[in-house]
């Protein structure tokens, strides 16, 4: 009997054993799935943390400290600031003082300030210089500079007068053919040569066709006479280039001084010449022989005759002729 009893207790009391296992495992493995949800449950908040276990809430404050900064602004000076003045020096052809302008740092160079008029001049009468150009132009003051003026000269020449000077009419201009005048323009470069010189540019300009002759019209250079003076002017110029000596033998071949030179005329010196020939001693009027005569050899004959109708031949067909001197020589007449 005590055995079956202690048997029974021995069954109950491993049975008992076995019950209190289980029941340890199941809180184990209850434990153990409380802390994954408690770690799950971990949140966030701004820069602390917040962890809940169950029904309760712990806060964790990160471990790396908090740092401030301090921002530090200069206090704006009260004080003007000051610019720098620089001196630009401009110096003429010869490499004389014109002017000195005081220019603040920055500021634009005013070269209109410079009077560059005062370096125009007139070295002899067929030489004139005037300003061309700055060897240098900065533009801003950004130091002190010296600055040169460079000339252009220009030299004109007389080659050669015009080589008309006798005239058969009052009619026209003054021709100024032959007359040959050029001017030579020396113009200085901001570029230097190995001494240190500035290089010239040189170049030939011919102006004959432009100079102009005073008086220009015939009318008036011989208002008072067969003989005038003529003063050749470069255009634009005052000054006179030369001058030369012009005559004029008024209406040659005009007989019978309508205004024209024809058949009418060559046949009234042929009937005067024949009454001449005719008499001994024909009368005949200084005017006439003088229109007459037009290959002035002092006479009045057939040959003037046959001339006249030469020239209103010529004139009728050439519209290029000019006058008795496209015709005849007349290089042995004096014009002084």
């Amino acid at each position: 009997m005590q055995v079956i009893l202690h048997r029974k207790w021995l069954g109950e009391t491993i049975m008992l054993k076995n019950t209190i296992a289980a029941a340890v495992s199941v809180l184990l493995i209850s434990g153990a799935s409380a802390a994954a949800i408690s770690a799950a449950n971990v949140e966030q908040q701004g820069s602390a943390y917040t962890v809940k276990v169950g029904d309760t809430a712990t806060s964790t404050v990160p471990t790396s400290a908090t740092t401030s900064t301090t921002t530090t602004t200069a206090e704006p000076t009260t004080e003007p600031t000051t610019l720098r003045t620089y001196y630009i020096k401009f110096l003429d052809f010869d490499g004389k003082l014109i002017t000195t302008l005081p220019v603040e740092e920055g500021d634009p160079i005013n070269y209109d300030a410079v009077d560059i008029k005062s370096l125009h001049k007139h070295i002899d009468v067929n030489t004139e210089q005037a300003f061309s150009s700055w060897d240098i132009k900065p533009d801003f003051a950004d130091s002190d500079y010296t600055i040169r003026a460079l000339s252009k000269t220009a030299v004109i020449t007389l080659k050669s007068t015009p080589t008309k000077s006798r005239y058969f009419s009052t009619k026209g201009n003054v021709s100024l053919k032959g007359l040959d005048v050029v001017i030579k323009l020396f113009v200085q470069t901001p570029k230097k040569d190995k001494n240190g010189n500035y290089i010239t540019e040189e170049s030939t300009i011919n102006v004959s066709e432009s100079c102009t002759a005073k008086p220009s019209a015939l009318s008036e250079a011989f208002a008072k006479g067969d003989k005038a003076t003529i003063s050749v002017y470069p255009i634009g110029d005052q000054k006179a280039l030369c001058s030369f000596d012009i005559v004029c033998y008024r209406d040659l071949g005009d007989v019978n001084e309508d205004g024209s030179i024809n058949s009418a005329d060559a046949s009234k010196v042929l009937n005067i010449y024949a009454g001449m020939a005719a008499s001994q001693n024909p009368f005949v009027s200084d005017k006439m022989l003088k229109l007459s005569d037009v290959n002035m050899d002092g006479q009045l004959d057939s040959h003037d005759a046959s001339l006249i109708l030469k020239y209103y031949a010529e004139a009728s067909i050439n519209p290029n002729f000019f006058d008795w001197e496209d015709l005849m020589d007349y290089s042995f007449l004096n014009t002084k």
